[in-house]
This record gives structure tokens, sequence and C-alpha cells, in this order.
């Protein structure tokens, strides 16, 4: 399985955990900001308990913003619909961790 961190570092997008603030009913597990390019990860909302678990969610959420980084950059196209482009980047992020991307 191609680790995600270092798809992230070969495409130049650095990886941050930061404290993405509350978002109320919605669980914001990550996020993307193109001016870094830079993925950010919520610190709030890293599991508890094996490091195995942390390194799977933080796997998981870096795979998922690597597809919108490559929508940002134009290696896949850009998909309007914001429900529709979160379950590519989640079909993404699958592929990826599976070895089928």
């Amino acid at each position: 399985m191609p680790d995600p961190r270092v798809l992230a570092a070969q495409y130049g997008v650095a990886i941050e955990l930061a404290d993405l603030g509350d978002w109320g009913t919605t669980r914001l597990i990550a996020e993307y900001d193109p001016s870094g390019p830079t993925i950010r990860v919520n610190e709030r909302v890293l599991p508890t308990g094996s490091s195995c678990i942390v390194r799977e969610h933080l796997e998981r959420a870096v795979a998922h913003e690597l597809y919108h980084h490559r929508e940002a950059i134009g290696e896949v196209p850009a998909i309007a619909d914001r429900g529709a482009r979160e379950a590519a980047a989640d079909a993404y992020a699958d592929a990826l961790l599976n070895g089928t991307a």
C-alpha cells in the first residue's frame, strides 16, 4: 500500500496537525489549503488508542485530501457538486489505501 504521506511529499503538499475549531454537528476531519499547498488534519478528532489506529486515521485523511489537491492542479476534473466531490475523494482514498489507485 502506498503511504499517502509520501505521496503528499512527492506532490509538495505539507501535512500539519491543527485545531480546526468547532463545527457543531459536522465532524471536520481534515482540510486542503491550496495556498500552501497544505493538508491540515484536525487534531480535535484524532482517535485514541493504538498508534496503528491513529496512523490509519491520518493516512485516510491525507489520502482523501490528496484528491482535492489533484483537483486543484488539474490532474482530475473538478466536480461542481459538493456531495459528489466528497464521494470521489472518499473513493480515491479507498483505492489509494487498497493499492488500486
